[in-house]
């Protein structure tokens, strides 16, 4: 494949994004007029599923096409653990952009993670560099968890005396797509662009949002009966400066907001300079979040359809627009960017093309995710059922449980997820049985 016939590829992700809150599966506001002019005439999957509820696993399975169990990293920084890296180290078969600079392409990541995620990309935007010691200190793992396990009392006033929170501080939307449109133009080659948007990630730090002076929040924190929970939430209501749930949801469709206006101009560069028609163009949620659903608050934890199911956007040149309702996941993405560029030398993906599926072919009847954010929870699920197996259900966050040992659901009656019908059998257990971890 020689430069000339290579087609860009960008990859969008946002963060904790759910389809829920989007004009386009139904929302009542439009704050994705952007993203939704470009689904309209592109691939719109309406059944679209993260493998993860956390960020570090879902972007492994991106990159890899396999599944958390299989690539290795189960759990979310600072929960990783030594054993989840050194099965990584084993069992690494492919990372699409070490791929993707092999044969030729530019590749860039505008992202703060770092650690093995800069494997294979030309430019590693990292903020490190600006960060002052104290920021540097207060971003390292066991420092974070100790953060995050203290009383608010005292969480709140180590936030006085430091003016930072225990978790990183993200560049704004705009200033992510200025660096990512900068490195577009300055590519001498074909490119792979990877972005990753935190705006959509609570407590929605660069977000300018008034607010409405709405005060529940103290009723609202009464009626949380686990303790842990409740002050994990306070924490979280610490960070974010409101004091109603109704302007924190609202700030988090602020964001969306934003993220959507950025999306816009790289939709409009791409077509100003003659790109559009050759660049693949990928946007999605690595994971989704609960808001104030399943008495979990402003966390992905859990694995209810609020943190796995996300939205899939793809302009995939020479493919018309149409809605995909058959299931896909994110592990699917990398062997769909293969098939395009009629790369075919690698086969070892738990994920399959989505080009089948736009051609009409069902490509999988059932999907299967592992909590990132709980010791032990995974869970497979077809069009109307689903099954949650919790081993150990104590969540890494809070350190409440947000499930049972079994939960299932029958979506076609109980969409929300709100009645466990568990009887003591189910048909979908055997698959999760085939899906054993470490």
């Amino acid at each position: 494949m020689d430069n000339a016939n290579k087609k860009n590829i960008i990859i969008l992700v946002v963060d904790a994004f759910r389809p829920k809150n989007l004009s386009m599966f139904g929302y009542r506001k439009k704050i994705d007029k952007n993203l939704k002019k470009i689904a309209d005439k592109n691939l719109l999957f309406k059944n679209f599923f993260s493998s993860s509820n956390a960020t570090a696993p879902s972007l492994m399975s991106i990159f890899t096409g396999r599944y958390p169990n299989h690539h290795g990293i189960l759990h979310q920084f600072p929960y990783t653990t030594n054993k989840e890296i050194e099965k990584m180290d084993r069992e690494m078969k492919f990372w699409l952009p070490k791929y993707l600079k092999e044969k030729g392409y530019n590749t860039i990541a505008i992202d703060w993670i770092g650690m093995w995620f800069k494997d294979g990309f030309d430019y590693y935007e990292e903020r490190e560099e600006t960060q002052s010691k104290l920021k540097k200190f207060m971003n390292v793992p066991v420092v974070k968890k100790f953060l995050l396990n203290l009383p608010n009392w005292a969480y709140k006033i180590g936030k006085k005396v430091v003016k930072t929170r225990a978790s990183v501080k993200f560049s704004p939307a705009k200033d992510t797509m200025d660096l990512g449109i900068s490195k577009i133009k300055n590519s001498k080659k074909p490119f792979f662009l990877f972005m990753h948007f935190w705006d959509t990630h609570f407590p929605f730090p660069t977000t300018k949002f008034r607010g409405s002076k709405k005060e529940n929040i103290e009723e609202f924190l009464e009626k949380i009966e686990n303790k842990s929970q409740r002050e994990y939430f306070k924490k979280r209501v610490t960070d974010i400066g409101l004091n109603s749930t109704e302007d924190m949801i609202d700030k988090y469709d602020a964001a969306i907001k934003e993220v959507d206006k950025q999306i816009g101009r790289l939709f409009n560069y791409l077509k100003n300079n003659n790109l559009w028609d050759n660049t693949v163009l990928i946007v999605l949620g690595d994971h989704g979040t609960n808001l104030i659903d399943h008495e979990i608050y402003f966390s992905s934890s859990g694995l209810y359809d609020d943190t796995i199911h996300v939205p899939f956007i793809m302009h995939l040149p020479g493919f018309e627009g149409k809605e995909m309702n058959e299931f896909a996941q994110n592990i699917d993405i990398t062997p769909t960017v293969l098939d395009y560029l009629g790369e075919r030398e690698y086969n070892n993906f738990d994920g399959k093309s989505l080009i089948k599926l736009v051609k009409g072919d069902k490509i999988r009847d059932k999907v299967f995710f592992w909590d990132g954010l709980c010791v032990n929870v995974r869970g497979v699920r077809t069009k109307n059922k689903k099954l949650i197996v919790a081993k150990d259900n104590q969540c890494n966050l809070c350190k409440s449980s947000h499930h049972g040992e079994f939960e299932e659901y029958d979506l076609e009656k109980d969409s929300g997820e709100n009645e466990n019908i568990y009887s003591g059998e189910s048909e979908l257990k055997e698959f999760l049985d085939e899906k054993e971890d470490l």
